[in-house]
């Protein structure tokens, strides 16, 4: 029997956060053992890739506000994972010793989950939702740019 069409199948914007929320879903479970956010483990693999990191350019990398990132920052530097140094006006981030120490750990939980929603969507549908994605994500970006005069309640 055909379940009738609803408006909602075809919302772009309805459908990308319920995938979104789904992801999420396997994301905290990879990294629970971790006591990491996904956010959080994404944060520290950019800055073993990176050391001495401005917050500024972590905070583009992650396409995250800099309050947000100053956030994430100042949790994981509670958890003693993170450390600033200042350089002038400016600070350099840095994995202290026991955040290097999660690296491996960090490592095989992305992998686990890249793996595991592989496996459920199948190798191509996942990496083709990658790009198609990134490429949409990055003329949205470009748009919101050069369209500073739009209105949010529209």
């Amino acid at each position: 029997m055909d379940h009738p069409h609803h408006f909602l199948e075809d919302c772009l914007f309805f459908n990308i956060n319920a995938f979104s929320r789904q992801l999420l879903k396997l994301a905290e479970t990879s990294f629970a053992p971790l006591k990491l956010s996904p956010a959080h483990a994404s944060l520290m693999l950019i800055l073993y890739e990176n050391p001495g990191i401005s917050p500024k350019k972590m905070g583009e990398l992650l396409q995250l506000s800099p309050s947000t990132i100053t956030r994430f920052i100042d949790s994981l530097a509670k958890k003693k994972l993170v450390k600033r140094k200042s350089r002038g006006k400016a600070s350099a981030l840095y994995a202290t010793d026991r955040g290097n120490d999660l690296k491996p750990a960090i490592a095989r939980a992305y992998k686990a989950f890249y793996l595991n929603y592989t496996r459920i969507l199948g190798a191509g549908c996942a990496h083709s939702l990658a790009l198609q994605i990134n490429q949409a994500n990055g003329k949205l970006a470009r748009f919101s740019i050069s369209d500073p005069g739009h209105d949010p309640d529209l």
